[in-house]
Formats: structure tokens, sequence, C-alpha cells
């Protein structure tokens, strides 16, 4: 009996110890194709491209023989790359599109595959809903890999490098100047980020550099509880900064010169601020529901808006391509801007924030502190809550308990947008939300000290773990 597989805010993610197999690959793979034939995109042909995951590279394979088979030429590289990098490849050869195979930041017992259509950006809903709908209950048949590679239908490419040269004109110095420790997570952008940095004449230390499917025994994802050793570098070594990426090379985490972690909430102002001050770069912003409002704030002041949108860098993408926003990210630490690729880009992002150290003079803290200063102070928490199952009215059953004020503080506005966002009248917020890939509900909160966000939180999970025990 075959599995159902349903596309997250993300692709298609699940363990490789339980329905992620080369046979669902293929059946994913074949439904892709269907859509292509039948869609008939802008471009010829597919780059295939994959992590560092254990089994990644023969599943990117098995996508391959699939498109190969129905007549799709597929480009396959020799080593993992990172998601922006085959996001950007289907642009640069104007290809109808790449495959990427990764779970991103998820555990390395998971993987996933995800498509990325010919714009560079990740598929919308109709398109996912689409290639959902044609995936065949059977797997399908295919032509082996070393005759479809002898006809042609399959080929090496290497696009790193043409990738490098993109991002290095996406700035405006020809040189970093500055000591920067890296933290690659042992994932797809081990050797690429570190690369381009250098040949910036940056002075680059790298801790978890080399690729390992194991990721070193820790989890790819670049939150403050798994750079430890990112930070004790950055501290030792005496480094203006710490960067780090997740296993994919998509999400974006940064460690001060004093040791203090910088996530997306509060890279994206800066680096919209580091757009519009130093590289005349103006416009609106994007940020999604759960990502915090000092993007807002930075906006406002420069007579700018910051659009809202669901959870999900496709919403993000989409006002990218439309060019409604100049930058645009998610709390997760998903950033991208206008002169790049709508699809997250993590190492595009920490050239950005190296950049603006640069240039200002000043260390990150105090171009952080600069910010804080001048804006206000948003202290922003997520609490995740792995459960079970999820009643299908507990996000009503929670907005039942909402009264007029919460923690004395007056509700003053309910967003449905995304799970529920509950606006309180001093600028603090709730948000309760169903994850889109995992069994998990998160509770996020901002506010303007870190003791009433911790509050909010700590109400929240319990509003949240009260629904569910009603909902057993």
């Amino acid at each position: 009996m075959s599995s159902r597989i349903r596309f997250g805010t993300d692709g298609w993610r699940s363990r490789v110890d339980a329905d992620f197999s080369a046979d669902t690959v293929r059946r994913v793979a074949k439904a892709i194709t269907d859509y292509l034939i039948s869609s008939k995109p802008p471009g010829r042909g597919i780059f295939l491209g994959y992590d560092g995951r254990g089994g990644s590279k023969n599943f990117a394979g098995a996508c391959a023989e699939v498109l190969a088979t129905n007549g799709i030429e597929s480009l396959i590289p020799s080593r993992p790359v990172p998601t922006p990098v085959a996001a950007f490849t289907a642009v640069k050869l104007s290809l109808q599109g790449s495959i990427m195979i990764t779970a991103s930041h998820n555990p390395p017992a998971y993987n996933g595959i995800k498509f990325i259509p010919h714009y560079g950006g990740p598929a919308t809903t109709d398109i996912t809903e689409s290639i959902e709908r044609m995936i065949p209950a059977e797997v399908p048949h295919c032509e082996g890999y070393g005759k479809l590679e002898r006809k042609g239908l399959i080929s090496v490419l290497d696009p790193v490098e043409d990738y490098l040269s993109h991002i290095q004109r996406l700035l405006s110095v020809n040189e970093l100047k500055i000591k920067v420790t890296v933290d690659p997570m042992h994932g797809a952008s081990s050797g690429v980020i570190d690369r381009i940095l250098s040949r910036l004449n940056a002075e680059v230390r790298v801790v978890r550099g080399n690729i390992d499917p194991l990721f070193g025994g820790s989890i790819p994802d670049p939150v403050p509880s798994n750079l430890n050793a990112l930070r004790s570098e950055v501290l030792g070594g005496g480094s203006a900064l710490g960067l780090a990426l997740d296993g994919d090379g998509d999400r974006l985490a940064a460690v001060t010169e004093k040791g203090t972690f910088l996530m997306a909430n509060q890279l994206l102002p800066l680096i919209y601020l580091h757009m519009n001050a130093r590289r005349s770069l103006a416009g609106d912003a994007a940020r999604t529901v759960a990502t915090s409002h000092l993007l807002d704030a930075v906006a406002t002041s420069h007579g700018r808006r910051v659009i809202e949108v669901p959870v999900g860098f496709k919403y993000i993408g989409a006002l990218l391509r439309e060019r409604r926003v100049v930058v645009g990210g998610e709390e997760s630490g998903g950033i991208s801007l206008v002169t790049h690729i709508p699809e997250k880009d993590g190492i595009a992002s920490a050239l950005l924030v190296i950049e603006s150290v640069v240039l200002s003079g000043e260390s990150l803290h105090s171009i952080m502190e600069r910010i804080y200063g001048r804006y206000g102070r948003f202290e922003s928490a997520r609490l995740d809550l792995r459960v079970d199952r999820l009643p299908d009215a507990s996000l009503r059953e929670i907005e039942a308990k909402i009264g007029d004020t919460i923690l004395r503080k007056r509700v003053s506005g309910i967003n449905r947008m995304d799970g529920l966002k509950v606006m309180l009248s001093d600028g603090s917020w709730l948000l309760f939300r169903r994850s889109g890939t995992e069994n998990v509900v998160r509770v996020y909160a901002e506010s303007s000290r870190r003791g009433d966000t911790d509050n909010l939180l700590d109400l929240g999970g319990r509003i949240v773990l009260s629904g569910l025990k009603a909902g057993h």
C-alpha cells in the first residue's frame, strides 16, 4: 500500500527509516516530471542538487533516472551543494527548475525532496498541490543511470563557481578584510562559504567544516543551543564575528565578538538597514507572521512599510519576484533580497552581514546596540511543543481562552493569517501555530522586555498543553 505524501512549507520530508526511500523519491520525481510535461515551463532540463546526508546523492540519482527516462535532461553535481546554489543554477542556466534532496536543519534520520521552479525560489502552493495530485501509487519504471548517461540525458555539472561569482557581485566592496569564524555545521556549505570569504581576503577560521552525514552527532540547526563550538572559537580566537549555516546552507545565525547570538529576528533588520543606508537599495520589506516586529520599526522610520505573510519562504519569494520588497526574511533564519534569487540564502546573507561590519567600521555588537538604541528592544522567543496529534479545533479552543487582557495587557487585535496571533496594546504579541513539516505546535512571543516575553511564552505553553489534554 503506497504512503500518502504531502508537501509542507518547504517540500516533503520524512524519516529514512520510515517512508523516505528510493521508491518514494521516484514516485515524487515522476509527479514532478508529469507536472513539467503538462505545464511546459520555460527552460530546458533540471538540476538535481543534494546535501551531505547519507543516501542523498543516490536519491538525486534516482530522480535523474525518472526525469531522463521521460526525456528531461538532468544535471547533477559531483559533490553536495547548498540549496541556494541549486536555486541559482535554475536561473543561471535557464532550466525548467531544480530538485533538491535535503532535510535542511532536521536531524540526520530525516531526508526530503523539494522542487524549485525555473524562477529560482520555493514552489508556490498551486504548484506543490499539482505535484501532490500527480504522485503515482506505484513506483515508475525507468532506465538505468549508466545507459541514460551514455545517451547524454544525465550529465555532471559543477555550479558552485558561477554561484560564488554571482554573490560576490552582490557586494559593493572587493575585499572583506576581517577575521571571521564560520560554522557550516558539517553541512553542504562546507568548502563553499569559506572559499568565497578567502577569495575576498578575509581571515577565515572554520569549525565543523567537513561534510558529515551524521553532522557530528548534532542537529544542523543554527540555534544557540547547537552553536557552543562557534561561540567558544569566536571568544577564544579573537574573531570579529562568527557565522553559522544549517545543513543545506539556506539559514543563518551569527555570534558577536562578545559572544551574543543574533538570529534572523535581528539580522533581517540589520541587513535591511545596510541595504538602505550603504547600498542605496530603498524599498519595502517583508517578514513572516512569526518574525520580530523590529523590522517594522526600522522600515517605518524610513517611510517604508512591512508586508506580513504566512510562515513559508514561498510567500516572501513571491514578493521578491514581483519586486514589491527589497528584502524579506523569516525568524527561522532565511533571508534574501531583490537583487538575488527569491530563495533564502544563508551564504549571501552572511556576506552582507560581514560587509555591514566592514563598511561601518563598528563591531557587530555595536551595530546591534545602535539599532536597539534608535528603534527599541524587541525580545523574541519560541517554544516548540511536540505532540502526537492536534485536535482540529485546537486553535479555536485557544482563542476561546483569550480574554480582554493577557498578563494585565489589553488585547488589541487577533490575527488569523497563519495560526492565531494575539496582539497586545503595548506592541507585545503571542502567536500559536502548527508546524507545516513536523508534529509540533509552536508558540512565539515578543515584547520589549525579556521577562515579559518569558511570561508570555510560559502562558502560551500552558494554554496549548491544557487544550491538548482537553482534546484527548
